[in-house]
């Protein structure tokens, strides 16, 4: 069968394609050219016989021989190309025609206008309609021309190529590709002499010598081949042998590797297990912090209901001691649990705007009672150029100043705690700030310094045994220190005291500051305390409110700034009173002064945190018209001042509306502990043990607040937060504030809390005071307080 070589169909091909690209747009050009000239001359040639009638036409209408116009009308539509003639008058009526109208029809024709005038004068127009068939029949005749001549050309030049191409370039690389696909072959024939002295000749002595050599090589390869046959029959005699030695190494191997392979399997059922105990753990932990804490907060909350029935010295005594020992167990609870979230990973920063001062005045004011019970004093100073607001992690903050402080104070058995914040450098978007705690304890000694912030370290082995605790307060306060990208370290002299430093950067935050409405310029105030570092930090933020500063180191010498002052006619706006001086109390002091008659302006009496409220209600019965806890606050401070410059400022006992407040504690002990609580704040509480009987009684009836158990039974304490929200979404009441309760901490509570709806989350176990503060919060109107709000 005759076979067409594929390079040949393709080069003609090629070729081909080319000369119809070229020939197909060039003989449209000719075509076209060919068709525009013979409309040209039909056009020329009418507008020569309209000029001729126009002409011949001007003679009769001025004549007035009409019939002249008919003959030639007739004349003109005597030639084929002219379908139609007519002689118009000026105003459009015909004179004469002849001829069809050409244009009323739908064939194809050219129309010629041309006006008849005499002498300027015009008197009608010959309009001639050229028939332009002549021009079509040109054109078909002329593209049947060129297809034509275009198709005989391509057959003609195919033949050509193909016969050119055959013969001078396709058949010779032909031959040359089967010589190459028979060498492939082992097949070693030579190509006849082509007698070329171009490439392909070339070629084809390169292929003959090639077949030449390779001749002579697979002859070697044969010879080769026959010489290693017999080499390989005797290997194969010795690798017979080696064989069965091989198979009884593999014998041994399988054995080997079973045992591999059971080994392997007992690895994953023991990594399998260690997943299994690390997610246990994790569950266990929470349920832990769950079964501890619960019974906690029925023992904490016991005591503080049994302080308040009147007891005994003796049974003062004995609460104390399970109150303390209780809070003791619940720290260290907590600082195994935080430990362990940190070491697993599982510790998560909440970073959100915050009032870095506040929070640290309000660690200070959290331990300023254990602090004052041991007659130590509690100084916390914040710089002036310290933000009003950052961005970090509060919470964690709180817990790393907590433990430093807790620490100060515990390893401190007199003098002074000194709580410092500082702005330590700024940049385009980061404040540093430097958290400074200075004790005068006991001091660590040089050897315990590279290990203190280890787990389970502390400064040696008798301060377990003498102070308590677990050792990992540092430990946790370092790491958590390092998750915020901040630094903890310290300096200490052993006996003297120590110096711990926390620095942190946090992100800027941009808000608007909010400027006091008081101008307290002017105003006099006499400081009276026996500390030297209360004096200097009170001092120096007096001043830097505008106030006017006199300071005295006693009782003595306060008396005479306020004779001198009474000699002169002058007098003081405000005196600030230390309660506890070595030369005499505050509240004697006053009440000297008052009657010697030296007084004249507002009198508060600072009281430290340890003092009992019978303390606090005999000054203000004596005439004391602020009695504040140390350490004393800026907002402290401002509320005094307030009173001298805006004398109705100080106001009376704020109206506190009753609340309906419905409890919802699955726990028997529990919930008849914070029922007491929060019936002691006054408020009307309704308790359930459900979370459906909750959503119940929250569709019939309005709560102004609600303490949510996030475990309970039938209906757990979220999807009933996510029904109240949607009986509320649904118009039937008002929104009502919602508090959730937890017993554990690990995990993602509040978050989930915040989700489902609550506005505020408080960890077990729960102490009266934050009931009431939170209470106090919702009836005042106010946000809850930062340590309360629900974190996302």
């Amino acid at each position: 069968m005759f076979k067409v070589p594929k390079i040949s169909y393709g080069i003609t091909l090629g070729v081909l394609l080319i000369m119809t690209a070229i020939l197909v747009p060039l003989g449209f050009f000719v075509v076209t050219r060919q068709y525009d000239n013979s409309v040209k001359a039909l056009y020329s040639r009418g507008e020569g016989i309209a000029s001729f009638v126009a002409f011949a036409s001007s003679e009769a209408i001025i004549k007035y021989q009409f019939y002249r116009l008919d003959e030639l009308t007739r004349g003109a539509c005597a030639t084929k190309e002219v379908g139609y003639c007519a002689v118009f008058k000026p105003d459009g009526s015909v004179y004469s025609e002849s001829g069809k109208n050409i244009s009323e029809s739908d064939g194809k024709f050219l129309k010629i206008e041309k006006r008849i005038l005499k002498d300027g004068d015009l008197l009608g127009m010959v309009q001639i309609e050229m028939l332009t068939d002549s021009a079509d029949i040109n054109d078909r005749t002329a593209k049947q021309n060129f297809f034509l001549i275009f198709f005989s050309s391509l057959l003609i030049a195919g033949v050509s190529i193909n016969f050119f191409l055959g013969k001078f370039f396709i058949d010779p690389i032909v031959k040359l590709s089967k010589q190459a696909v028979d060498i492939g072959q082992n097949k070693f024939g030579k190509l006849k002499q082509m007698e070329r002295s171009d490439e392909i000749g070339e070629l084809a002595l390169a292929l003959n010598d090639a077949s030449d050599r390779f001749s002579r090589l697979n002859s070697e390869l044969e010879e080769l081949v026959a010489e290693r046959t017999i080499e390989l029959s005797e290997a194969n005699l010795n690798l017979s042998e080696e064989n069965k030695e091989r198979i009884r190494v593999e014998n041994n191997l399988t054995s080997v590797l079973d045992e591999l392979s059971f080994a392997v399997q007992e690895l994953e059922k023991a990594k399998e297990k260690a997943e299994k105990a690390s997610h246990f753990k994790s569950e266990f932990l929470a349920m832990i912090s769950h079964e501890i804490r619960t019974p906690m907060n029925a023992i904490l909350g016991m005591g503080e209901l049994l302080i308040e029935t009147g007891l005994d010295s003796e049974q003062m005594g004995y609460v104390e001691i399970f109150r303390g020992s209780g809070e003791l167990l619940l720290k260290i609870i907590n600082d195994i649990l935080d430990f362990v979230q940190i070491e697993s990973g599982q510790l998560d920063l909440d970073p959100v705007p915050f009032n870095p001062s506040r929070d640290v005045q309000s660690v200070c004011k959290s331990v300023a009672h254990s602090a004052h019970a041991r007659d130590i004093e509690i100084i916390c100073d914040v710089d002036a150029d310290v933000p009003i607001q950052v961005v970090g992690d509060h919470v964690r903050v709180r817990q790393i100043l907590m433990n430093i402080i807790s620490n100060a104070v515990k390893f401190t058995f007199s003098g002074e705690v000194e709580v410092r914040l500082s702005l330590q450098s700024s940049s385009e978007n980061h404040d540093q700030l430097l958290f400074t705690v200075r004790d005068t304890g006991i001091g660590i000694s040089e050897g315990k310094s590279s290990t203190i912030f280890d787990s389970f370290v502390q400064a040696n082995s008798s301060t377990s045994r003498e102070y308590g605790g677990t050792g990992l307060g540092l430990a946790i306060a370092s790491r958590l220190a390092g998750l915020m990208d901040g630094k903890i370290w310290f300096e200490s002299t052993r006996g003297q005291g120590s110096i711990f430093y926390l620095s942190i950067p946090f992100r800027k935050f941009v808000f608007e500051n909010e400027l006091g409405v008081v101008d307290f310029s002017g105003t006099k105030v006499l400081l009276v305390d026996d500390n030297n570092t209360v004096r200097e930090v009170l001092a120096r933020r007096l001043q830097d409110l505008g106030v006017s500063v006199s300071v005295a180191i006693n009782a003595g010498e306060g008396s005479d700034y306020l004779k001198g002052a009474h000699d002169r006619s002058e007098q003081y706006d405000l005196i600030l009173i230390d309660s506890d001086m070595p030369d005499m109390s505050g509240v004697d002091f006053f009440s000297e002064v008052k009657q010697n008659g030296w007084l004249n302006g507002l009198v508060a009496i600072m009281f430290s945190a340890s003092c009992t409220e019978d303390d606090r209600n005999y000054a203000r019965v004596v005439g004391a018209d602020f009695t504040l806890i140390k350490p004393v606050f800026d907002v402290d401070l401002v509320r005094c001042l307030s009173s001298v410059v805006v004398p109705d400022s100080n106001e009376g006992e704020e109206f506190c509306p009753v609340l309906k407040v419905l409890l919802v504690e699955d726990n028997e002990d529990h919930r008849n502990i914070l029922e007491l609580f929060i019936q002691d704040t006054g408020m009307d509480v309704t308790s359930v043990a459900d979370g459906f009987r909750a959503v119940q009684l929250f569709a019939e009836r309005k709560y102004d607040l609600v303490f949510m158990d996030l475990n309970l039974p039938v209906l757990s304490g979220l999807e009933a937060v996510v029904k109240m929200r949607e009986i509320e979404g649904a118009g039937v009441i008002g929104r009502a504030r919602i508090i959730a309760l937890a017993a554990h901490v690990l995990g993602s509570s509040q978050a989930e809390s915040f989700k489902a709806g609550c506005d505020g989350f408080i960890s077990k176990p729960i102490k009266r005071d934050t009931i009431r503060s939170v209470i106090m919060d919702v009836a005042a109107g106010r946000d809850l307080s930062e340590e309360f709000k629900v974190s996302k």
